[in-house]
């Protein structure tokens, strides 16, 4: 229904060339497609592979038979074309100084509901339920129109459904009659972001996931191997003597890596830093006998904090204080090297925080300490996992069951007392319903010929194809390179000219460089190949004559 009343009315209809009654989606493989559009239009050329029935070749979806539109990145290309005409006997073009502009929509399907894309001051919100009322999707618009809001001078941000313009050409069939045609680019990209990142992750996914995070250290600060582990009191003891158990180095090293606890201005480690905090370093050969020999309790950790050195936090502090030379994590890589070449050898004593000497302290932790340990980390990874979402862009075109899409145009024109009317186009003469191809859709995509250079090229000529600013340490380490000793951590040992000396500039032939990457990707493919048997899929080779002049 439309707001204002529709003086002179119009109506949207399938182009005069078009051999169905909707809205007429024609393709083009070339970027030049709208000169293409044109000229054909203009000299009646509607026998072109655009016009014809290229709708059969794109019908190759998983889940039914409607098309599936390439994307740009395919060198595909579509334009929308419609007819605006006077609803009247004879159905006359309309005159196209009546236009004040034009456009259409892209509608989304989903559970036999409409979507529309909106905006809201310029910034992409996503798919939400279209109005059953066919009101201009320009929300300033509307409201002026409604006499809501004032036209305004300036030209605030946009909010509305998303609109591409429709442009006018004028065009006469085999007969002579004159019509009036709206034609414009389909773009088929965009995305947006998901400001509610609850709602874009699969909650029974989620729950998966948390569970396999929690069962990726060992207990008392995970489950892995399952929830049947009860606490003991030897479970306390997680540092000795500054030698840390199996499940403390694992969750040292995943606070580090991953979650960098103890890096100034994390504000999501604020929970994990009251933990840490409470967490005290002991000097227990200060601790008297009796007490160490007792259970580990609330009142064995009163005695345990009299004796204390420094927090948990404060050492992983002061050791992220040093920047690229952070002790622990030094450390870190070396016994992860040494578990790798033997499981079951014992860890080495934690570093000073300076990165001089060896920590001889212990530190306990009481059941109570775990659980909270346990159900920060939850916490930390969640929040972590939907910080992330929301820096993910999500596209605008799914290729789910239920991502069906259709295009819906519509008209702005003066009617007979100089006011600006909408029409829209009926729902059957919308354009036909159709899906969007993903981006590595093997039906989708194109022949790209890639010329490969000829071996009497590589001696030929200097190297003046891709040029490198190389630093002087970096170049040493390349220079350094030996096919005989391989690659090794010796490479990266000479720093002595990573100051503000010599850079280098290396020039690499291009034929080479291509030859080598072509190499490679034969020698992986093949590799592969043993594994999963994809060869006849991912390569064809054809005898194919030389190109002619």
């Amino acid at each position: 229904m439309n707001m204002m009343q529709n003086i002179h009315a119009t109506r949207i209809k399938a182009p005069f060339f078009a051999k169905d009654q909707n809205c007429a989606l024609l393709r083009y493989l070339d970027a030049d497609f709208v000169n293409r559009f044109r000229q054909e239009v203009q000299s009646q050329d509607f026998s072109s592979t655009a016009f014809s029935e290229w709708v059969e070749e794109e019908k190759h979806s998983r889940f039914d038979k409607k098309p599936v539109l390439r994307l740009p990145s395919h060198r595909t290309f579509h334009i929308v074309c419609c007819e605006v005409v006077c609803n009247r006997f004879g159905l006359p073009a309309l005159d196209p100084a009546r236009i004040t502009s034009a456009g259409f929509v892209i509608r989304r399907r989903q559970n036999g509901k409409e979507q529309a894309w909106t905006l809201e001051n310029g910034e992409a919100l996503g798919w939400i339920t279209a109005s059953s009322e066919m009101r201009d999707p320009d929300l300033d618009r509307r409201l002026c129109s409604n006499g809501v809001l004032h036209a305004r001078s300036d030209k605030p941000s946009y909010s509305g459904e998303q609109v591409h313009p429709l442009h006018v050409v004028n065009s006469h069939d085999e007969k002579g009659k004159r019509h009036t045609l709206l034609f414009g680019y389909l773009p088929l990209g965009g995305f947006y972001y998901e400001r509610v990142a609850n709602k874009t992750i699969d909650e029974s996914s989620f729950s998966q996931v948390s569970n396999y995070m929690e069962s990726s250290l060992p207990w008392p600060f995970g489950y892995r191997g399952g929830r049947g582990y009860s606490w003991h009191n030897a479970h306390s003891a997680q540092i000795t003597d500054g030698v840390p158990t199996p499940a403390m180095f694992e969750l040292l090293r995943m606070w580090i890596t991953r979650y960098h606890l103890g890096k100034a201005n994390v504000a999501d480690n604020t929970k994990l830093e009251t933990i840490t905090r409470q967490l005290q370093f002991v000097d227990e050969t200060k601790v008297p006998k009796t007490v160490q020999q007792a259970e580990y309790g609330s009142l064995q950790a009163l005695i345990y904090k009299s004796f204390a050195k420094f927090s948990l936090l404060d050492y992983l502090r002061e050791c992220y204080a040093k920047d690229e030379n952070n002790p622990l994590i030094r450390w870190v890589v070396q016994q992860e090297e040494k578990l790798a070449s033997n499981p079951t050898a014992k860890l080495s004593r934690l570093p000073n925080s300076n990165g001089i000497g060896t920590i001889q302290f212990g530190l306990k932790v009481l059941a109570s300490d775990a659980e909270e340990i346990r159900h920060a980390l939850n916490q930390r990874f969640r929040s972590q996992t939907l910080a992330k979402t929301k820096e993910i862009p999500l596209p605008k075109f799914g290729q789910q069951e239920d991502d069906v899409f259709e295009i819906v145009p519509f008209v702005r024109s003066l009617n007979d007392v100089g006011k600006e009317q909408i029409q829209w186009a009926e729902s059957d003469t919308r354009s036909f319903k159709f899906r969007v191809a993903a981006p590595f859709d093997p039906e989708a995509s194109r022949p790209s010929l890639i010329q490969m250079p000829s071996m009497r090229d590589l001696k030929r000529g200097l190297a003046k194809g891709a040029s490198i600013l190389t630093p002087g340490d970096t170049f040493d380490m390349i220079n350094s390179l030996n096919k005989d000793k391989g690659v090794s951590p010796d490479l990266v040992k000479n720093t002595s000219n990573n100051g503000l000396g010599l850079q280098w500039i290396c020039s690499f032939s291009l034929p080479v460089i291509t030859i080598v990457a072509m190499i490679l990707l034969m020698i992986m493919i093949s590799l592969l190949n043993i594994i999963f048997f994809w060869l006849p899929w991912v390569r064809i080779c054809l005898p194919f004559p030389k190109f002619g002049k």
